[in-house]
């Protein structure tokens, strides 16, 4: 047999004379007395222990973690929006958002806003623990905004300052869109204005020319006042029955008449004029509205001091008994074994 395994067995004979009997049982109660006569090393490691672990609770930085829980907007924080709304589709009120699906909206912008400031704290050189997640899981609404700073006041003041900012950004965003939307539309409404007059424009003038060409015919005709008693059922050729001193009235009546509009022309005008006259306040538009104001919290989420000292106190008396009975462990070794 190798001299290694010859100190392997003779190490091995040694464990077992020190813990165990001659039938082999472990001996507890020469355990126990081992660990009594070696009480001051486990009381000096447990003391040793306890200080490093209570150093580390009191130098540790401290973390703090304020939460809030949100949902999305009443109907009340968006209806400023949705009357500007209301006048930009009010020719075409199907194609509008319902004041529901609005809410919904604004409140998915909010949630991507969140998570990619989430994101891009977490880039930071120093990371910031701001964290946003579903209250019910699979559930986007609502939502728990939690930050973690070194004191309670900073984690509650960075939860309302996140989620204000984020807000504050979704507001802007669609107040800047109705405003751009509504300029496209006041600019298609104006064109179409123009489009319309410019069609009754062309109507009047083709009236009047199917009069001139009229007076001529009465002209050429020799005919001058008419003899008809009812003229309502000519037609554009036969207006020259009507006698050159009639249509020549006509053509000087139709030339001064003002264009004769349809009610499409002014259903346009009306919503151009609102347009125009609608003055954006998008003050009160929130995308957001809590269920849970950022809380205070009275609990530390680490150090937990009191969890630290007692497992520091458990450490230290496991590293003081190791030390005890290996030492009895190496007395006893060689005792049986002197050089």
């Amino acid at each position: 047999m190798s001299d290694k395994n010859k100190q392997l067995d003779v190490a091995q004979t040694a464990v077992r004379q020190t813990f165990y009997n001659n039938d082999d049982e472990l001996d507890l109660m020469d355990v126990i007395a081992q660990l009594w006569k070696g009480k001051v090393i486990i009381i000096a490691a447990v003391v040793v222990f306890v200080l490093l672990g209570l150093s580390y609770a009191l130098l540790a930085k401290e973390k703090w973690t304020s939460e809030a829980i949100v949902t999305q907007p009443s109907a009340g924080q968006v209806a400023n929006y949705n009357a500007a709304l209301n006048v930009m589709y009010s020719q075409y009120p199907q194609d509008k958002l319902g004041i529901a699906d609005l809410q919904q909206q604004l409140f998915a912008r909010f949630y991507a806003s969140m998570n990619a400031q989430v994101n891009a704290l977490q880039n930071l050189e120093e990371p910031l623990d701001l964290k946003v997640a579903e209250v019910v899981k699979g559930q986007k609404e609502p939502l728990s905004v939690s930050f973690t700073a070194q004191t309670a006041k900073e984690a509650q003041a960075q939860v309302t300052h996140y989620i204000k900012l984020t807000n504050d950004d979704v507001v802007k965003d669609y107040g800047e869109d109705i405003k751009r939307n509504l300029a496209v539309k006041e600019r298609e409404l104006t064109d179409n204005l123009a489009s319309q007059e410019l069609v009754f424009e062309s109507k009047k003038q083709q009236r009047i020319d199917v009069l001139k060409q009229a007076l001529k015919i009465a002209q050429a005709s020799n005919i001058v006042e008419s003899n008809l008693t009812q003229a309502e059922f000519l037609s554009d050729d036969t207006l020259y029955m009507l006698g050159s001193r009639a249509l020549s009235a006509m053509i000087a009546n139709e030339s001064t008449k003002p264009l004769s509009f349809d009610d499409l022309y002014y259903g346009t005008q009306r919503a151009l004029s609102a347009i125009q006259n609608l003055k954006i306040q998008v003050d009160n538009l929130q995308s957001f509205r809590y269920i849970m104001q950022p809380d205070l919290p009275i609990r530390r989420e680490s150090p937990k001091r009191a969890l630290v000292i007692i497992l520091s106190a458990l450490l230290g008396g496991l590293v003081g008994a190791g030390a005890v009975l290996g030492r009895n462990m190496m007395a006893n070794y060689r005792q049986r074994h002197p050089l």
